[in-house]
């Protein structure tokens, strides 16, 4: 196998970047895409990926993040960096034309990463193909530098999403992908720091591609409004990446892993996250109590990678008999909600009680369009006997998409 490894690098050298496409032969784009290769981190893992997607072994490569991983403003959902990357990916390194690559997308727009979190175990990990080896990821690649902005962690649950995936007994690697505004801003400084703590790759497209829009390749043709690339910036996007992925494979190995046992940047205190959906059955030591939220919000956000967002959902109706609450009980220290924000007047404000005790009040409005928004309501630092109550105002719509709680 290793020689079959190093040979196809050699090929790979002489032959150049297999990605490149169109814009091969111009100077600058080389340039862009070595300037977005922020780091390579520790390489190991992503060279057994490699050497392993090349033996034939069914690889397994999930995206997750915000709107541009969904596919926003690609033409079409094949043409985002998502769908382009696995391709690339399997084509340059898989076997049979890469036949035994498969991508799991779960990018789901408007959303921070605390709310990845919550849908990794249902959006990657129940969706894993049936012929997978041993039911985890072999990469992932994880984009939010521009939804992160007010994210309520502060991220922790970024952190944690990205710990426990490296804790995966199949040692797969992770990638950082820092998307970037229109004016070149993202949050890529603060996730940074996880990504030099851990020895993780990392691409920016504030550090490379961005700086070179206007100058050597219109912005207007790159970005389609402020936030998000057309199907070209999603095709640069996935030639960065495998920028990282050929220098990683070409570079010297490293004789181990990186220590995962090093203090948290943030905090690792959102691993072991439970979530509670509409149509699953309830965690373990938790007991959920509909109440008025006894309806299903089928208007709910729905998308090409994944569907029906979490699913069947809590939705508090405007033909909700009575206005009792959805509760939560149990013994945990965290807890997350995600619920739908929208500006349509049919639905109203939630008041959300911890304890008997107003924590927070939910409300849509100006700027929301149904994504769902997070809101931590609960942060202990010990697992305590806790009741989460959700009152909707009556006679208004309120749906909660999904809850998370940390024993």
């Amino acid at each position: 196998m290793k020689r079959l490894f190093i040979l196809f690098l050699v090929m790979v050298l002489l032959g150049g970047s297999t990605a490149m496409g169109e814009f091969a032969t111009e100077a600058w784009y080389g340039e862009a895409l070595k300037e977005s290769e922020m780091s390579l981190g520790n390489t190991l893992r992503l060279k057994k990926v490699i050497e392993r997607a090349m033996s034939g072994e069914r690889i397994t490569i999930a995206t997750i993040g915000g709107s541009i991983t969904e596919g926003a403003a690609a033409s079409k959902y094949e043409e985002c960096w998502a769908c382009t990357f696995a391709r690339l990916f399997g084509e340059t390194y898989g076997t049979d034309g890469g036949a035994n690559v498969t991508l799991i997308n779960c990018g789901v727009g408007g959303t921070p990463s605390s709310f990845g979190w919550l849908r990794y175990g249902r959006d990657i990990l129940e969706r894993m193909p049936e012929d997978d080896p041993d039911g985890y990821p072999d990469l992932a690649v994880i984009e939010y530098a521009v939804n992160d902005w007010n994210e309520p962690t502060h991220y922790r649950c970024y952190e944690s999403m990205v710990k426990e995936i490296l804790q995966q007994p199949n040692d797969p690697a992770v990638i950082l992908l820092f998307s970037a505004r229109s004016d070149g801003w993202n949050v890529q400084a603060d996730h940074r720091k996880i990504g030099d703590r851990y020895g993780l790759a990392m691409v920016s497209v504030t550090n490379g591609i961005w700086k070179h829009l206007d100058r050597d390749f219109p912005s207007k043709t790159w970005y389609n409004d402020e936030y998000h690339p057309k199907s070209v910036g999603h095709r640069m996007m996935a030639d960065a990446l495998m920028q990282a992925v050929k220098d990683s494979a070409e570079a010297e190995t490293p004789e181990a892993d990186p220590d995962l046992s090093v203090k948290a940047v943030y905090g690792t205190d959102f691993m072991g996250l439970k979530t509670v959906y509409g149509d699953r059955s309830v965690p373990e030591g938790i007991t959920v109590e509909r109440g008025s939220f006894d309806k299903n919000d089928k208007s709910a956000y729905s998308n090409t990678p994944v569907g029906l967002v979490c699913g069947k959902n809590f939705c508090h109706g405007t033909t909700s008999e009575g206005n009792e609450p959805l509760r939560i009980t149990g013994t945990f220290r965290k807890c997350l909600i995600a619920w739908k924000a929208s500006n349509d007047a049919a639905y109203g404000s939630a008041e959300v009680l911890v304890d008997g005790k107003v924590k927070d009040i939910l409300k849509g409005g100006a700027g929301s369009w149904g994504q769902s928004e997070v809101v931590l309501v609960l942060d202990g630092a010990e697992a305590a006997e806790h009741t989460v109550e959700i009152r909707a105002a009556e006679g208004k719509r309120f749906t909660v998409t999904a809850i998370g709680v940390v024993p």
